[in-house]
């Protein structure tokens, strides 16, 4: 098919001697065989110069796919829009993560202040009633942001308060180690609506990966937290970072919790490498066998009615960024700077990236620089490695920081990899067609296919 008529919504997945038809931005999936795409690159050639045969079986959905309203996303423009609002109560830590790359171990003990923390509530709020907007959604970040529950106590009352005077809808959500008291992980329950805890596995693990200063067990007190999370009205979510040590009992970890807990999400992460990990003898796992066990847990939390996730999978809401940057999301560190990334600063200047936008001052006045939200906004469009990929709607490129940063190797990586197995187990999935995915996991040649595909596009397929 001629390059020149390019079709970007229209890919083809190798499935052992058989094909995914993916269109995303209509909706569109199907299983064919190769004279059967064969036929649709026609027909979508034909319907294109309005010369496609009704008669044939694939004009329909050449039709669709070329016609159906795309729901291809646009970065946004105009005024700031945040998705929401992040708060970083504290870049301090009470943990001693072996793969940490927060810089929470060295990070300063100082906390946002209280000042701050009511005058960013103040200003978000103002900026959604000038969008039009009926809800505040407020995210709390680390470092462990309850080593400044204060903190975190000045913001949410103030939201509450803020957000009753204007007829708002209140939102919170916190992502949290576990490792306080049983009042602390009462006072989450009580006025928090999500919980993302991290606990990566049984205390083997869990104390390898997830140490306390002075290499104690946090294990017993996150089950405690965990536990009393679900005995609440907050929804509890589990994060999970997965490595050599611990991805085989991911299966196994996640029947222990889908027995004991009560949990709306468990969100399997791979652990990316840092010279910290490295030096504490913790490395990635193999991405294709991730991408089966990950599939493995999956099936079982189905059992439980409990979604196993995976940030970068397939979703029926196709997106130009899987994460918050590019959003317009507003991160509020504890010096005032606002930023679209919760990472260290750090991070992502090694990586060309600029991602601060704004800052509270001193006297707590905001300043945005309009110009830089743009430069942000543009940037996640640009990534040469996920051009021909079928995930580019959906992963996105992944973190921008640490994945699709400028400059980035064009050739698909592990993370890549994996992403692709597992968003091929979830087109198949939503087709009812789980015989293709038992199969698939026993062909290794065959997942390899789906991985190292350079190009998915239809226009590509011979």
């Amino acid at each position: 098919m001629n390059r020149d008529h390019q079709i970007d919504n229209c890919f083809v997945i190798p499935i052992n001697n058989d094909f995914l038809i993916y269109s995303p931005l209509n909706e569109k999936t199907a299983l064919m065989n190769r004279a059967a795409v064969h036929e649709l690159q026609r027909q979508l050639l034909l319907v294109r110069k309005n010369q496609g045969n009704p008669e044939s079986k694939l004009f329909e959905l050449a039709n669709d796919i070329l016609h159906l309203p795309s729901k291809k996303p646009k970065r946004k423009i105009g005024d700031l829009n945040p998705e929401f609002i992040g708060l970083i109560p504290t870049r301090s830590c009470n943990g001693a993560c072996s793969y940490c790359d927060f810089g929470s171990q060295n990070a300063p003990s100082g906390k946002m202040s209280f000042q701050m923390a009511a005058r960013s509530v103040d200003w978000y709020a103002n900026l959604l009633n000038s969008v039009h907007r009926n809800s505040m959604e407020i995210h709390f970040f680390g470092g462990e942001p309850m080593v400044a529950r204060d903190v975190i106590e000045v913001a949410v009352q103030r939201a509450r308060m803020v957000c009753s005077e204007n007829k708002l809808i209140p939102f919170f959500e916190i992502s949290t180690n576990g490792q306080y008291n049983a009042d602390d992980a009462r006072f989450l329950g009580q006025y928090f609506n999500k919980v993302v805890l991290s606990l990566d596995g049984f205390i083997e693990v869990q104390d390898k990966h997830r140490p306390l200063k002075g290499n104690k067990s946090g294990f017993e007190n996150a089950v405690e937290t965990a536990k009393i999370i679900s005995g609440s009205n907050a929804e509890l979510c589990i994060r999970s970072c997965i490595s050599l040590e611990n991805i085989r009992s991911m299966k196994e970890f996640t029947g222990w919790l889908c027995e004991n807990f009560k949990i709306s999400v468990i969100n399997f992460e791979i652990l990316t490498s840092t010279p910290q990990s490295d030096s504490a003898g913790l490395f990635p796992p193999d991405p294709f066998d991730f991408a089966i066990r990950f599939q493995k847990s999956r099936e079982i939390a189905n059992d439980f009615d409990i979604e196993v996730v995976y940030a970068s999978d397939i979703s029926s809401n196709p997106v130009v960024s899987s994460c918050p940057v590019g959003k317009d999301t507003a991160i509020v560190s504890p010096d005032g700077r606002i930023s679209s990334c919760y990472l260290m600063p750090d991070r992502w200047r090694n990586a060309g990236l600029h991602l601060d936008f704004g800052v509270i001052d001193n006297h707590h006045l905001v300043s945005i620089d309009s110009d830089k939200i743009d430069n942000i906004r543009k940037m996640v469009e640009n990534k040469p490695r996920c051009n021909n990929c079928f995930c580019k709607w959906s992963c996105a490129g992944g973190c921008h920081v640490g994945n699709t940063f400028p400059g980035c190797n064009p050739v698909y990586n592990d993370f890549c990899k994996q992403t692709r197995i597992i968003s091929a187990f979830t087109l198949l999935s939503d087709l009812g067609l789980q015989e293709r995915i038992d199969d698939l996991i026993n062909l290794p040649d065959a997942l390899r296919s789906i991985a190292d595909q350079a190009s998915d596009m239809v226009t590509d397929f011979n």
